[in-house]
């Protein structure tokens, strides 16, 4: 999408629909950089050449915002076919994507699918009822391409221990459709099903990752920014704002360690604070307070980098290591 002209607010205040409205434009903000390329790339090739392949990523990294937009590209599409001399409208579902419930048994996974293929009675039947339906429904629909997402939710969350039962219905059903899959999950989780499962990890020998940035080498710390800078120009603002420069970027990247969620809701808080503001640019005055209102309960140690003052990446990450006693 086009970025829209933001008009100048030079210290007047905002108003809520013009809030409302910037604050929707910065929460559909995607950057396609180059390991979002590279993955959709990926995709396209399972489509196409008929493959599968297991997507497993950092939690935020983006894993699952790749899959919704692959999903875009292939919309619904609504045809016509005769039958018994009578032509029937019909919804074809060329990309059909499913997230995987907490605990998802084969029952659970069977109603999504449905559901997602417009069954009205996804959740009535028994196992082998609704998994006939799935069959049935994914023919009808003439479904090209099957990207399940959430695989690590075939991980029972009070016993830790893999459903092999969904496992096992998933590959089944992997062997009855002769369809191109993509699954997507947690990385470490996600691993510990197919290791479980020897024929499912035998199906899916191509397992990518998907991680947040690093920002250790020149070229991470270039790729870090060059990500800070298409996301700057995409911003809500009249003015850019240069989040990308080496003293903020560095900044950013303690409190986010490059995933893109947690640099999505720092964002969004920090833009909130500036636009209240009547700014026409984001400033560190407004990443302090933004900052404050993130929850990183798995970093204790964490402190706000958003001072003024100069910062030390490598110091402020060995801060937040645990000490021996």
């Amino acid at each position: 999408m086009e970025k829209p002209i933001f008009f100048r607010l030079d210290g007047s205040p905002i108003d809520e629909t013009e809030l409302k409205e910037r604050l929707m434009w910065l929460d559909q903000i995607v950057v396609h950089h180059q390991r979002f390329y590279e993955l959709y790339q990926v995709i396209h090739d399972c489509h196409v050449f008929k493959k599968g392949a297991a997507i497993l990523g950092d939690t935020g990294a983006g894993k699952s915002t790749l899959f919704r937009i692959y999903e875009s590209r292939y919309p619904k599409v609504t045809k016509v076919k005769t039958l018994n001399y009578q032509k029937i409208e019909y919804d074809t579902v060329p990309v059909l994507r499913v997230e995987l419930d907490s605990n998802s048994k084969p029952q659970n996974v069977a109603s999504k699918l449905l559901q997602k293929l417009g069954d009205p009675f996804y959740n009535k039947g028994t196992e082998k009822q609704l998994t006939s339906r799935v069959k049935e429904y994914i023919k009808d629909a003439e479904v090209e391409l099957l990207i399940i997402d959430e695989l690590q939710h075939l991980i029972d969350t009070d016993t830790q221990r893999v459903i092999r039962k969904a496992a096992d219905w998933l590959k089944q059903l992997l062997n009855d459709l002769n369809l191109p899959i993509i699954f997507g999950g947690i990385r470490e989780d996600a691993k510990r099903i197919f290791a479980s499962n020897k024929q499912l990890d035998e199906r899916f020998p191509y397992k990518l990752a998907f991680y947040g940035f690093k920002y250790q080498t020149e070229e991470q710390k270039k790729e870090f920014r060059g990500f800070l800078k298409s996301l700057d120009y995409q911003l809500p603002f009249a003015d850019e704002s240069n989040i990308y420069d080496p003293y903020l970027s560095e900044k950013i990247y303690y409190v986010t360690l490059g995933i893109p969620r947690t640099l999505n809701h720092l964002l969004h808080h920090s833009v909130k604070t500036a636009l209240k503001a009547g700014k026409n640019k984001l400033d560190e005055r407004d990443f302090q307070y933004g900052f404050s209102l993130l929850s990183l309960e798995t970093r204790p140690k964490v402190v706000n980098p958003f001072h003024g003052k100069a910062f030390d990446l490598n110091v402020a990450l060995e801060k937040e290591k645990p000490t021996s006693n």
